[in-house]
């Protein structure tokens, strides 16, 4: 496995997220690939990726991802992420409150051959964004 090209695949898949480039974003993936830690309604999927997205670019249209760690070895890659953006749209139910959000998240990516995350695991601070949206 190649680390230091799947450290930099991952750096660009947040940079294509950050641009909005969503197509080019999930490209990063293979067509089977699993993402675990997306809410319970969404298939661990690209189609629920994809829904998962959309619906925070509408609650959040800046909504970006700022990379603080990155570390790589063999076929997984880890990241601590810092989430951000403006609440402009409903957003867990919540109606907009203009506050700009920010929380916290873990991820691991595994890759195959190929370069392309097959396995992706997301833990966020839910209760963080929970507490800023005042739901907690």
């Amino acid at each position: 496995m190649d680390s230091a090209r799947n450290r930099q695949n991952t750096i660009d898949a947040v940079a294509a997220f950050n641009a909005g480039a969503l197509d080019r974003y999930l490209a990063s993936y293979a067509p089977d690939a699993t993402i675990h830690g997306l809410p319970e309604h969404l298939e661990p999927n690209l189609t629920g990726h994809r829904e998962f997205l959309t619906q925070m670019r509408r609650a959040l249209p800046d909504f970006t991802s700022t990379i603080e760690d990155l570390v790589a070895e063999g076929d997984l890659v880890a990241a601590r992420l810092t989430y951000s953006g403006t609440h402009e749209g409903v957003l867990r139910g919540v109606p907009p409150t203009g506050k700009r959000l920010t929380w916290e998240a873990m991820t691991f990516r595994r890759f195959n051959d190929d370069g392309l995350t097959v396995e992706r695991w997301i833990l966020g601070d839910n209760l963080s964004l929970l507490h800023q949206l005042g739901l907690v």
